[in-house]
Formats: C-alpha cells, sequence, structure tokens
C-alpha cells in the first residue's frame, strides 16, 4: 500500500510547472537522470472515458505529468479522439509566457522560511538527518534544501526522486498535447491558473506541510517501488488501483488535504464541462491528472454522470497500437504538424 504523501504527489497537477524551474537554483547535478528501466520503455494504455449528450462529445484522459521519453503511450483511440476534438482542456496553461518566472517568483517570495529559520531546526533530530542523506541521494544541495518551507522542500524531492528515474517534464502527457493542440490550432481552455496551483501549497496550513514532508522523510525507502506501481497502473489503465492507492487511502488519512486537491478541484471542473456541453455542441477533450478522472461520486465522470450524461470507458475494445515517439496522429493534420516543426 502507497503511502498517502506519494498518492498526493502522484495527483499533483503543478508538478510538471515546478519541474519547469528547479534547475534554477538546485545543484547542478540534478539534471542528471538516470536510465530508464525496461518496465518504463513499454507501451503505455491510460484511461478514457466518454462523456456524451444529444449533441456533443467529451472524451477524458488520465494524464501523467511527467514520463519517460522512450514511452509509447499514443494508442489509435487516443489519436482518434484528439483529433476529432475542436476543444481541448488542459489544467493549467503551463506554457504561457511568463509561466517559468511566474513560478520561480513565488517559490522564493513564498517557499522559504523566515530568515535563521532552517528545516534541520524544525524537525526532530533523526528527521532532519534523514533528510540531508536523501538530499545528497539525489545530489541536491542540502545548503539550497534547508532554508526551504516545509511544502517546497517536499516538492524538490518528489520531482528530483521521478526524474532521477529517468522521467522528464517536457515528456508528460499534458506537455505534448498542449504543444500539439497549439500547432493545429485547437481551441484551447485551462481549468485553472498557474497561481491557483501553486495556491494548493503556498496556502497549506504549516502542520499540515510539515507532515508531509516528515512523512515524506520517514517513508522514503519505499517511495521508488511505490511510484513504479503507480505508474505502472497509470500505463495499463487500471482506474481501480489508481483510486484505491491516490484516493481511497487520502481521503481517510488526510481528509482535508483530499478535499483540497480532489474533491474541490473536481467539482469545479465538472461544472464547467457540463455548462460547456449544455450551451453547445461538439467534441471535446479534456487531459488532466489520472487521479482526478477515478473513484466514486467524487471523481470527474460520476459528477458528469450524475448530471445526466451519459459516461463509458473510452478505447477498451479497441487495439490501439501506440504510436512511435509520441507522434501526432496520424490524419489530415499531419502536414501541418510537421511543416510548423520544420519551421522551428
Amino acid at each position: 500500500m502507497l503511502n498517502p504523501i506519494l498518492r498526493i504527489r502522484a495527483t499533483m497537477a503543478a508538478m510538471a510547472v515546478f519541474a519547469i524551474s528547479l534547475s534554477l537554483y538546485i545543484h547542478p547535478a540534478a539534471a542528471q537522470t538516470v536510465e530508464a528501466n525496461e518496465q518504463t520503455l513499454s507501451r503505455a494504455a491510460p484511461a478514457m472515458w466518454r462523456v456524451t449528450d444529444a449533441d456533443s462529445e467529451f472524451i477524458l484522459l488520465g494524464t501523467f505529468h511527467i514520463l519517460p521519453p522512450e514511452l509509447q503511450w499514443r494508442g489509435a483511440a487516443l489519436n482518434d479522439a484528439f483529433r476529432r476534438a475542436d476543444m481541448v482542456y488542459f489544467e493549467i496553461e503551463a506554457d504561457a509566457p511568463g509561466a517559468q518566472a511566474t513560478t520561480v517568483r513565488i517559490m522564493m517570495t513564498q517557499g522559504f522560511n523566515p530568515p535563521g529559520t532552517l528545516l534541520s531546526d524544525m524537525l526532530e533530530p533523526g528527521d532532519a538527518r534523514k533528510l540531508q542523506e536523501i538530499a545528497k541521494s539525489l545530489k541536491l544541495n542540502f545548503a539550497a534544501i534547508n532554508p526551504m518551507r516545509p511544502w517546497q522542500a517536499f516538492l524538490t524531492l518528489s520531482v528530483q526522486l521521478i526524474v532521477q528515474q529517468g522521467f522528464d517534464p517536457g515528456s508528460g502527457v499534458d506537455s505534448v498535447l498542449l504543444a500539439e493542440a497549439r500547432t493545429l490550432g485547437k481551441e484551447l481552455r485551462f481549468f485553472e491558473t498557474l497561481g491557483q496551483q501553486l495556491e494548493l501549497f503556498t496556502g497549506l496550513e504549516p502542520k499540515v506541510e510539515k507532515a508531509l514532508l516528515v512523512l515524506t522523510i520517514n517513508d522514503w525507502d519505499q517511495e521508488v517501488a511505490a511510484f513504479e506501481r503507480l505508474f505502472t497502473a497509470w500505463r495499463t489503465g487500471d482506474a481501480d488501483f489508481i483510486d484505491e492507492e491516490m484516493n481511497t487511502s487520502m481521503h481517510q488519512k488526510v481528509p482535508v488535504v483530499f478535499q483540497r486537491l480532489i474533491v474541490e478541484r473536481n467539482k469545479a471542473w465538472a461544472v464547467e464541462i457540463a455548462a460547456v456541453m449544455k450551451e453547445g455542441s461538439g467534441n471535446g477533450f479534456v487531459a488532466v491528472g489520472a487521479g482526478h478522472l477515478v473513484g466514486g461520486n467524487y471523481s470527474v465522470p460520476a459528477l458528469l454522470a450524475a448530471e445526466g450524461f451519459e459516461v463509458s470507458r473510452y478505447g477498451l475494445d479497441e487495439a490501439s497500437p501506440a504510436a512511435n515517439d509520441n507522434a501526432a496522429p496520424d490524419d489530415e493534420d499531419i502536414g501541418a504538424l510537421l511543416k510548423a516543426m520544420e519551421d522551428g
């Protein structure tokens, strides 16, 4: 069973945004990654849902925000749904001009303790020693970690752990599809702003953010194996496992965080999707973290079903061989995409 902190980590839509800016103040060696293992080089078939009414269809894709560059996750069903979409939703506009600068500014102004306050002083001596050991194992400069607020240290360790497994923020599903949607001229919409996502962490109560870091430190030796199990569940479309490991235990052990990171956001997103479908017609595509699309009555598909829409798993009966290296769909838009890539 994964610890609740890993479940929270896996649902963090802001993870890719944070990873963009980590290299600006972490020891240069942090950028080095290990060779991805054999499992990460295989194909993936992430879970998707179809939501329909009389004149519109939305396909919901559960994403993984950081992936191995070699992973082939684009099957025929996904490509077909993305090709047909007139409108594409993402969590945030991570590639917006100034996004990295905004992230760094918020992290520098709200991610550090007051002068003279260090994590090593806030933690129990054993936890402080373990934190230093973890930083060393990740090739992070502990002197840069020690002044951070617990939430920023938690995110720094979490992202770097994943990067060291051969995962790359630029290869995440969201990053790839957002860039492609822009190239193809699709209508883009975003559920949240960068500031709203960062506030999920900057606004945590001190005892909650400290608990995130302490639990991560205490369970660190299990983190790699736990992350691999969760990644396998996403890769194979195992929605039940994702729900159990990402949501159920988080709900039981840290209900305040679960409400903030999952339930409240799911409700807001479902309201927006429902309004768009009721007011218009056509095809839409939604790419959000996998943890938001699984579960009981709090998942986005369940909330939309409760509003009267027809909801079902999408693409389960299709062969859906993966495309090479996450290539764009093989359709009439391929020429435009390739020309744009050639033009730089």
